[in-house]
């Protein structure tokens, strides 16, 4: 199995990958969509929309009018963003541990999300992880999220990383396909879903975690 501790650049994924934003982000969509356009209520599910960029999902529910996409995008990440207010993001087991200790260990940090810029803003300073990343690419700096390779590329190229130093931390199947169309290797985590379309595949964040701790004692 790929170790990911031979790896000096870490792309972390956001939703699903270090939060457990999933609830947030259903009930957030199911408002809008309940008080925007009730006849998809009855057929909808957040399970098909994860790691699409806002805009992406509800295209995929079938909004062609690019004006109300735009519209219902705004008022989605605002309800969104109301919830992060109100302390209702939480980040996932061993998500602060790994980033923490990780960039202790001297590993650079990266998110690259489908999130938009405010509203990842919103989630890291609630959750006390502004100071994390290196950088983060979210939805607002290119055209096209994943599962278009765009995000990562951008990644790499603004920061001067190589492909061959560079592992993607992922959940969601579009961000996998993301990564592998970047030519990038991938830990899969949380999800099983994933496993079979990764290079290696952790549980939970506290077993990617003690792998990486566990060779950097080794090395020591």
């Amino acid at each position: 199995m790929l170790d990911p501790a031979h790896f000096r650049n870490f792309l972390f994924d956001f939703d699903g990958t270090l939060i457990d934003s999933a609830p947030l982000h259903a009930e957030a969509f199911y408002d809008v969509v309940r008080e925007e356009r009730p006849t998809l209520i009855s057929g909808f599910s957040y399970e098909p929309l994860k790691g699409l960029m806002t805009s992406d999902a509800f295209r995929r529910l079938g909004i062609a009018d690019e004006a109300e996409v735009r519209r219902l995008s705004a008022k989605k990440q605002t309800r969104y963003r109301n919830l992060v207010h109100r302390g209702r993001l939480s980040l996932l087991p061993g998500a602060r541990e790994l980033l923490r200790e990780g960039a202790n260990e001297g590993y650079r940090l990266f998110l690259v999300t489908s999130g938009s810029g405010p509203t990842v803003r919103t989630a890291l300073a609630a959750l006390n992880l502004l100071d994390v990343f290196e950088d983060v690419v979210s939805a607002d700096d290119v055209k096209m999220g994943k599962p278009f390779p765009d995000p990562f590329l951008l990644c790499l190229q603004r920061n001067g990383l190589t492909k061959s130093e560079s592992i993607v931390i992922e959940d969601a199947e579009s961000g996998v396909i993301a990564a592998r169309a970047a030519n990038l290797s991938v830990a899969g985590v949380n999800n099983r879903g994933v496993e079979s379309i990764v290079d290696c595949f952790f549980s939970d964040l506290t077993k990617l975690h003690a792998t990486i701790a566990n060779k950097n004692s080794v090395a020591l």
